[in-house]
């Protein structure tokens, strides 16, 4: 809501900015949970039924945009340029939110019980209040391996999306779009950790470890990369699409409109024209707004141009 475009083709990961922020909020009120339980179990209780409010509000706008970023990619292709190195960004809310899950799943599996024992019957709340507390961490479990498995899926997918754009995005300068791989893949082994303590998993505890290894080279490297570009300026640059598109124009007559044949979509377009003269759009933009506002009008004055020009040269001739 409130984009200035509706076209599919440019949506992108960096619109789950403001979800990812209502779970890593979520995730710190867990946290702010287990600090306030021996003190106060009313705050502790509060703290964490805010937690998970805004919990699972962000998981939903994250299952709905992660629908509608899939269906983009299946009808457009990756990213282009550096952009592809965005893809990443939707790890970010899955690992973070499988990780606040299985801490206020635990905390709630820890302070409803209580709840349960003051307001029943102590015979009834005897019985019940244990089968309360493993009933809601295992429901807050199964959900964080759910989160933890469509993270390997988005993984996959954002690696196949690097492959493709491989052989343009090392030609590219480097630029802030880089550091969006390191924050979903440390959110990502931090769930892989997390999992690895509920379970007491040698394989979550082994995959963790790996992955944060991971995650500490890619930082390092990128880390390094940042410094002489954070020295001129560049990091900040607007992130480099992968190629120009080429729109070459013909004319037989001297009132004709140029042919316009567009190799790929969301790249700066260049206009070439018969004498060698050519013109670019400043911006990437949708097709039909480059071609009618700039390209067309351009091309167009140029020819109209050149044959005054060639008229006038056939007159002086005789």
């Amino acid at each position: 809501m409130g984009q200035n475009t509706r076209e599919m083709s440019k949506v992108g990961p960096v619109w789950m900015v403001p979800i990812i922020t209502l779970i890593t909020i979520s995730s710190s009120g867990g946290l702010f949970a287990r600090a306030f339980l021996p003190y106060s179990h009313t705050l502790a209780l509060l703290s964490s039924a805010l937690s998970v409010t805004m919990l699972l509000i962000g998981l939903s706008f994250t299952m709905m945009f992660t629908t509608v970023f899939l269906l983009r990619l299946y009808l457009y292709g990756p990213l282009e340029g550096t952009a592809v190195l965005t893809t990443f960004t939707t790890l970010t809310p899955l690992g973070q939110g499988g990780y606040s899950m299985l801490i206020n799943g635990q905390d709630l599996s820890e302070l409803l019980p209580d709840e349960i024992q003051e307001t029943l019957a102590p015979a009834t709340a005897g019985a019940a209040a244990p089968l309360v507390g493993k009933f809601i961490f295992s429901v807050c479990f199964c959900a964080a391996y759910a989160l933890w498995c469509m993270g390997v899926a988005w993984i996959t997918l954002s690696c196949f999306s690097i492959i493709r754009r491989a052989h343009t995005l090392h030609k590219l300068p480097f630029c802030i779009s880089h550091w969006c791989v390191i924050v979903p893949n440390g959110v990502f082994a931090s769930l892989s950790l997390q999992m690895a303590t509920v379970l007491d998993s040698p394989f979550f505890r082994a995959f963790g470890a790996v992955w944060s290894c991971l995650v500490f080279i890619l930082w390092t490297v990128i880390f390094l990369r940042s410094i002489p570009a954070l020295i001129d300026g560049s990091i900040f640059n607007k992130p480099s699409p992968s190629a120009t598109t080429t729109v070459t124009t013909s004319s037989s007559t001297a009132s004709s409109a140029p042919m316009v044949t567009i190799d790929a979509p969301r790249s700066p377009i260049k206009v070439v024209l018969g004498r060698g003269e050519s013109f670019s759009s400043e911006k990437s933009q949708d097709i039909e707004s480059v071609v009618a506002t700039l390209c067309y009008k351009k091309a167009q004055t140029a020819i109209e141009e050149n044959s005054a020009s060639e008229h006038n040269d056939g007159s002086h001739s005789m």
